[in-house]
């Protein structure tokens, strides 16, 4: 396999993309030497980097809105039109991938884009008002939702400007728009405390014992629920879930900081989706950045994510970092990317995905992949080695006991609940290795092309799990509009470098 040339330079740090087009360079000058350049003389440019069509950003924009409004009808469980919004989800994200090289991007499609992408978050504030914001509010005074409704207001207004102002003026107004959502999200964690759902108990409990010296993944938990029906057979004895803390250690560290910094695991989510909307919003910069980042943060279930303490926020973190060190600091990609792998189970079906976010190949690719693996290993041993069985058992084993539920979102809860015996669960993993072939064949390879694929790839694994709810699909929300932000220009000539 070959190099890759001094002169390649796929991201810039700064600016809009520049293309670099193959074309012959005499080393002298015809007019100095009086005679034109022999073969050998000829120095080719390097070749073109990808640049993704308008359509994937457009499919990419209308699956996020798509998914934002289904997870608001159902809270992410099954029922008849919240498997109609799925199913058209699934159906954009994997047209945009497969069709991704449809129409090159123009300022006329920018501005039909930034239109799309304005309607999008009208629907999602009018969602906003459909719904609570969070399941476990305690409120008080007579005008308990003021501090919301004054944030959502703001949080519009600022969207407003953000995609109205002059290039100069967006990157100061995206500090606050991020200031704002924050803001939001103290207060729903303020107003929700203690949130009646077992992953809040992990974080919270785990992140203790690990502070008092003990180790998370060899201790129990109490059943907060009174039955078993959420857990498989044999994991509930006398009370207490027989598992320790069921995520990798990165995700154990982070709700530690929450833990410490902020007296709630959450806190770490909350920084997570803030720094997720800004790394989207600087990845390429420009008005569909900022509004694609604004679309992450005003999605209608975001707060009841960031409530129930569920860890897709801090996988959306890593992601959108991913993807900003691949349009921005190419150097500290694997590191990054090697954090994203490791704070969850399911990131092994990014590993694949990889040759979509680098231009790298053969012993480059690889010495490139050596840091992200060790870096994973790094952050993840020192938990593990104090007991391995307890680690797996927790961590991997437990996964495969865990119940079909029936109140999923999937295609798989929708065919038992016609009365049909309960599916096998190979299907989604033959499913997933399905699509991420279509995406390894046709999707561009550029950031927003791996961010889009990330989204199908999890979108088919989730549609057709055993268990499927709205932290899942809150993940490839993210990914969408990571993609939508992280989107390549076409090509504009270029000089040397």
């Amino acid at each position: 396999m070959g190099t890759i040339p001094l002169a390649f330079t796929p991201w810039r740090p700064a600016g809009r993309a520049r293309v670099l087009q193959r074309r012959a360079v005499p080393t002298e000058s015809p007019s100095a030497t009086g005679s034109t350049p022999s073969p050998a003389t000829v120095v080719p440019e390097p070749r073109a980097v990808a640049s993704d069509g308008w359509f994937l950003a457009a499919c990419c924009l209308g699956a996020a809105t798509v998914l934002g409004v289904t997870l608001q009808l159902s809270n992410g469980t099954l029922r008849e039109d919240a498997l109609e919004g799925l199913s058209m989800t699934l159906a954009l994200c994997g047209v945009g991938v497969l069709v991704s090289r449809v129409g090159r991007w123009d300022s006329l499609v920018e501005g039909g884009l930034t239109l799309l992408l304005a309607g999008g978050l009208v629907v999602e504030l009018h969602q906003w008002c459909m719904n609570h914001p969070g399941f476990y509010l305690q409120l008080n005074g007579p005008w308990p939702y003021a501090p919301f409704y004054w944030g959502l207001a703001a949080q519009a207004l600022v969207v407003g400007a953000l995609l109205a102002s002059s290039d100069r003026l967006r990157p100061w107004l995206v500090p606050l728009l991020l200031m704002v959502s924050f803001s939001v999200g103290v207060w729903l964690l303020r107003t929700s405390p203690s949130p009646f759902i077992d992953v809040f108990v992990f974080q919270a409990q785990g992140s203790e014992a690990l502070l008092r010296g003990h180790n998370p993944y060899a201790m129990t938990f109490p059943n907060i629920y009174g039955h078993a029906h959420f857990y498989g057979e044999g994991i509930v004895q006398n009370g207490r879930l027989m598992f320790g803390f069921p995520y990798p250690p990165l995700s154990l560290y982070f709700s530690v900081l929450g833990k410490v910094l902020g007296g709630d695991p959450r806190y770490a989510q909350l920084v997570a989706i803030t720094l997720a909307a800004g790394f989207m919003a600087y990845a390429r910069g420009g008005r569909l950045a900022a509004g694609a980042a604004a679309l992450l943060l005003l999605t209608p279930r975001a707060l009841f994510v960031l409530e129930m303490a569920w860890t897709e926020p801090l996988l959306i973190g890593l992601l959108a970092a991913t993807v900003f060190c691949a349009c921005r600091y190419p150097r500290a990609l694997p590191y990054v990317l090697g954090l994203l792998v490791a704070v969850k189970q399911y990131t092994v079906f990014i590993l694949p995905l990889i040759p979509l976010l680098t231009p790298l190949r053969g012993r480059q690719l690889w010495d490139w992949l050596w840091r992200a693996g060790v870096t994973a290993v790094v952050v993840s041993l020192p938990l593990i080695a104090l007991n391995p069985k307890a680690f797996l058992w927790s961590v991997a084993e437990l996964q495969f006991h865990q119940p079909f539920r029936t109140d999923a979102l999937s295609y798989l809860s929708w065919w038992v609940s016609k009365g049909h015996p309960q599916p096998p669960v190979w299907i989604a993993f033959a499913g997933t290795g399905v699509a991420i072939a279509l995406a390894l064949w046709r999707a561009p390879r550029t950031p927003a092309g791996f961010a889009a694929s990330v989204a199908f790839v999890y979108c088919v694994f989730f549609a057709l799990n055993k268990q499927a709810f709205t932290n899942y699909y809150y993940f490839v929300l993210g990914a969408l509009c990571i993609a939508v932000a992280a989107r390549t220009p076409a090509e504009e000539p270029a000089s040397r470098v």
